[in-house]
């Protein structure tokens, strides 16, 4: 076999070896070049004699060459790491409140949108080598001599007209923190939602400045008699006054029980004055109150009174104003009592007003 593999080599290697490695290679016993230097080696592997001894080196070699990839691997996996990756988040909430993000000297800066930019505006361009503008990519490399602690305004407007309309971003720069790739995330909102955004808050303001006014009024008028006939609450006829306690119809093994009612009325103005017996081991207000006619109709109470919270195994008054439908819709009604958040409520049935 070596035999063959002599004459073989002798046929290839000709004029052209000689030329290659000149003075490096000599006649070898065995019909091999002779070379000195990094050569002699590799010579000496093709010449070896076994399989096994080339099988062996070949491993050797493969090894090596895996440990040095990894190594390689390892080390731009470490370098990817070390360099910042950022993540921003804007919304409409958040419209006009800029975001920091760190670029150094020297150092490609990369800013991903998620939406497309109509414009990049960025102050201090000078203070940049390339600055390279896309659609919904912007990179930036700054000068090697930009002096740290330099601050610079970004604003992203982007293009669809949703808002937000714009991103702000301050770039600071700083001698080796820089953030490599910083990716913006926009959360949109219609122009629609915005339009019914703002007829819910006229609506309500409308109703809030309604209530100013009706509280006004009230403030100005005298209190008393005085100011039921000056309101023209209270017509000629006067105070229509009932007595409820045995009329009613009270709910049973409730918490809190009705011990005397009264009602009022003055044209279409009528009042509930109630002592209730509390029997929860905690204190008890009243926060809301209605009227539920036969149909299923809700009166909202205008006002509801009471000095202080109802202790537990204590009576308490409660006083309850409403503006009823007409002066004809008298009743019955029931009437429904309830804590904060609706809880412990108590109804009274049969609810009649004079």
């Amino acid at each position: 076999m070596h035999g063959d593999f002599s004459r073989k080599w002798d046929q290839a290697r000709g004029d052209p070896l000689e030329g290659q490695h000149g003075r490096h290679c000599g006649r070898h016993e065995h019909g091999l070049p002779a070379c000195r230097g990094p050569f002699r080696v590799s010579l000496r592997l093709l010449a070896a004699r076994s399989h096994g001894a080339v099988a062996s080196v070949l491993k050797v070699a493969l090894v090596a060459a895996f440990t040095l990839a990894s190594g390689a691997a390892a080390q731009v996996q470490d370098a990817s790491d070390a360099e910042g990756v950022g993540r921003i988040e804007v919304s409409a909430e958040q419209e006009g409140r800029p975001h920091e993000l760190n670029i150094s000297p020297g150092l490609a800066t990369w800013v991903l949108s998620d939406s497309p930019v109509a414009r990049w505006a960025l102050t201090g361009r000078e203070n940049f080598r390339r600055i390279m503008e896309g659609t919904d990519t912007l990179a930036l490399l700054p000068r090697n001599d930009v002096k740290e602690g330099t601050r610079l305004n970004l604003t992203l407007i982007f293009a669809d007209g949703a808002a937000p309309a714009r991103a702000e971003l301050v770039l600071v720069v700083h001698p080796a923190l820089a953030q490599r790739q910083v990716e913006l995330y926009r959360h949109p909102r219609s122009l629609a939602s915005y339009q019914q955004e703002v007829r819910q808050l006229r609506a309500e303001v409308g109703r809030a400045q309604a209530e100013v006014e009706r509280l006004r009024a009230t403030q100005a008028r005298p209190d008393g008699l005085t100011g039921l006939l000056a309101s023209k609450v209270m017509k000629d006829e006067g105070v229509a006054f009932r007595d409820l306690t045995d009329a009613i119809q009270r709910m049973q093994r409730e918490a809190l029980s009705m011990r005397r009612v009264t009602a009022f009325r003055v044209a279409t103005r009528a009042a509930v004055n109630a002592m209730l017996l509390n029997r929860l081991n905690v204190p008890w207000r009243p926060m809301g109150a209605a009227l539920v006619d036969a149909t299923g109709r809700t009166v909202s109470a205008l006002g509801i009174w009471s000095q202080e919270p109802i202790a537990p195994d204590t009576e308490g008054q409660v006083i309850v104003e409403f503006e009823l439908p007409s002066s004809t819709a008298l009743g019955p009604y029931t009437l429904k009592l309830w804590a904060e958040d609706g809880t412990h409520a108590v109804s009274v049935r049969n609810i009649s007003f004079p």
